[in-house]
């Protein structure tokens, strides 16, 4: 692996601090049985085996079921939020065991997860387009719809507007027969807003039906209410069949989802098969695993070099770069909007990899290039000497855009909105920093530290008991809690983050393989 001398030297320095510190630990546990004053074992009723354990981490992963989940959930988000995590603990155990049988669990379910890739699954996105990705539906794209005829021909084609959860979104058609005018209702329960158009004309031309319904400066989120004779702010009429004999029928439809192969979620389902290859390539004991991590490695080639051609963009400042979310049209609401940091970072960690592991320069230009808009803005806390981020950038943080703008087409629309980074998405952003400071591009150990502040003076409350929301260290969301272990990786530059993640994990009742893992981890390296 290429990473840079200091960091190697600073790996070597703390290794040497654990044995020196490790004594001190075991005198202490045996005559308290505690540490720092947290017991060692689960809460009463809970099992007996201690918590951050070897066994305890056997019997999560015996817990695990042996479905594919992509067979009860078929789409991208499964394995992005979920079998990635899987993937990412299981290379944890390796390191912390040097057991092979966790990179045999990372070879089979990685063989499986690369199987639903869209072009190997022989499947087309809203595009037409089978692509080498992982498509999404469901409340996370646009939805459409088409109202018919009396005579059953297509009559309106429908569009919906909001960031999520458009599939939620019903029309019905009204009117009695004989009747020369209809209502128009339209209702979606996610966001509790229930839109009614009365006194419709049924011979309607298609400009007074895009002039009735349609906002265009409908927002990014729906408002809640009951809405009467106003522009929707959940679909947009986007053709009229002229063309039609028959006029429009009572009807009632709910919006289909149009699947796109996401290519937000590529770096995040890719990372940990990278560092499954890399692993392999670094070690000649492990050559049984090579073919493995060469289909891995051919596999994550294949998607970054659709994206890149398609996606990828330079700027807005010189030497920065991103990845849009998708092209204009596509089904992402932010279409052609640059991704958010938390997808573009992971997108860092596996190219910085594919670098590694290829030697190919497009990789590391593209990731430097992402780290370099990360790091441009940052915001330091002088006084606490921590940096904290927003969750995106410009335009989305400083003037947004309006119609006139042209930038996106689901969203025509965007109030500015400046929101800072909430603590689980942040996990992506620290990796990448990690991942970067490894290398030694951009970040130096200074800047390393003040990120391991953010966690423990910003992320964790003082008595380490709970988390807050935001890396600014305000709000209380503790369903991000499972989702911290991301931040670990800070324990290599301040060993500080290791005890206070472990205080944290043993007070609390929350229990997952990928924070015991990542725990155990730190524990033997450190």
């Amino acid at each position: 692996m290429i990473y840079s001398v200091r960091y190697l030297l600073k790996l070597r320095k703390m290794r040497k601090m654990k044995n020196i510190c490790i004594g001190l630990v075991l005198l202490l546990c045996c005559k308290t049985g505690e540490l720092n004053g947290i017991p060692r074992t689960l809460n009463q009723g809970e099992p007996t085996l201690e918590k951050i354990s070897l066994a305890r981490a056997e019997q999560l992963v015996a817990k695990l079921s042996k479905a594919d989940p992509w067979v009860r959930a078929p789409e991208g988000s499964t394995l992005a939020w979920g079998e990635s995590y899987l993937l990412d603990a299981f290379m944890d155990l390796y390191e912390a065991t040097k057991d092979t049988k966790y990179l045999e669990v990372v070879a089979e379910r990685g063989k499986r997860l690369l199987t639903h890739r869209d072009d190997k699954r022989g499947v087309v996105d809203g595009s037409g387009e089978s692509r080498p990705a992982w498509s999404v539906g469901s409340k996370y794209v646009v939805a459409e719809g088409v109202l018919l005829s009396t005579e059953g021909e297509e009559l309106v084609k429908i569009r919906s507007t909001p960031s999520s959860n458009n599939n939620r979104t019903t029309i019905e058609v009204v009117y009695e027969e004989g009747a020369k005018r209809f209502n128009l209702l339209v209702r979606n329960e996610y966001y509790k807003r229930f839109e009614t158009f009365n006194d419709l004309r049924l011979n309607f031309s298609p400009s007074y039906l895009k002039t009735v319904v349609n906002d265009p400066m409908a927002p990014y989120g729906a408002k809640r209410g009951e809405i009467l004779n106003q522009n929707s702010n959940l679909i947009r009429i986007e053709n009229v069949n002229k063309e039609a004999k028959g006029v429009i029928a009572n009807q009632k439809i709910t919006l289909t989802p149009i699947p796109l192969a996401f290519a937000g979620y590529v770096g995040v389902i890719y990372f940990p098969m990278m560092r499954f290859s890399e692993t392999v390539k670094a070690d000649p004991a492990l050559s049984k695993f090579a073919p493995v991590a060469d289909l891995f490695i051919q596999a994550a080639e294949e998607s970054y070099a659709d994206m890149s051609k398609r996606l990828w963009r330079s700027g807005p400042k010189k030497d920065e770069g991103y990845y849009l979310m998708c092209e204009k049209g596509e089904s992402m609401p932010a279409d052609n909007v640059g991704q958010p940091f938390n997808y573009l970072a992971k997108h860092v960690c596996t190219e910085l990899a594919l670098y590694r592991l290829t030697k190919k320069t497009e990789y590391l230009e593209r990731a430097t290039g992402v780290i370099n808009l990360f790091a441009n803005r940052l915001t330091y806390n002088k006084a606490n000497d921590l940096y904290t981020w927003l969750y995106w950038y410009e335009p989305v943080t400083t003037k947004g855009w309006g119609p006139a703008d042209n930038i996106s087409y689901n969203v025509k629309y965007y109030q500015q909105r400046a929101y800072v980074e909430d603590l689980s998405h942040a996990g992506h952003n620290i990796r990448m920093v990690m991942e970067a400071y490894r290398m030694g591009i951009r970040f130096d150990e200074a800047d390393m530290k003040r990120f391991a502040n953010t966690f423990l003076k910003n992320a964790l409350t003082p008595d380490r008991t709970k988390i807050t929301r935001l890396v600014d260290g305000s709000g209380d969301n503790q369903a991000y809690f499972n989702a911290l272990h991301q931040w670990f990786v800070l324990a290599e530059v301040n060993p500080e983050v290791a005890k206070a993640a472990e205080e944290i994990y043993l007070y609390r009742k929350e229990e997952t393989l990928p924070t015991t893992a990542r725990l155990l981890k730190y524990r033997s390296l450190l």
